[in-house]
């Protein structure tokens, strides 16, 4: 009888690892997909940007907010993320280039962010 207690106490025990470890695997993989979709927001603003034509107003030096915020992940509005970007100054890293950064922010059980950043070309050197 005591055997088949303690069996039943650590069958009891090792189920509930199980569910917790079941759960913090699910918590894993939304905050995985949720991270995915923020580089792929940020890198389609990055390409957006780079696809830009020189000299465009877009890619003025600047500190810019998506007109949308906040996006889906799919880049449509109403969704949980935000996405701004900066241009740097002129000629910043070296003559006839910009540094474009694109940050996107999100928050779910706390806050995150990822940022991709890339050069540019002014439509001049030096810009």
């Amino acid at each position: 009888m005591l055997e088949a207690v303690a069996a039943t106490a650590f069958l009891a025990v090792a189920l509930m690892a199980f569910a917790a470890n079941t759960i913090w695997l699910t918590r894993d993989e939304k905050s995985a997909d949720s991270t995915s979709a923020a580089h792929a927001l940020a890198q389609q603003k990055l390409e957006q940007l780079r696809s830009t034509p020189l000299g465009a107003a877009a890619v003025a030096p600047g500190i810019y907010i998506d007109p949308t915020n906040p996006l889906r992940a799919d880049g449509t509005a109403g969704g949980p993320y935000t996405r701004r970007w900066t241009v740097s100054g002129n000629d910043q890293p070296a003559f006839g280039l910009r540094t474009v950064t694109v940050t996107v922010s999100w928050r779910d059980s706390r806050s995150h962010t990822t940022t991709l950043a890339a050069y540019i070309r002014c439509s001049t050197i030096p810009c």
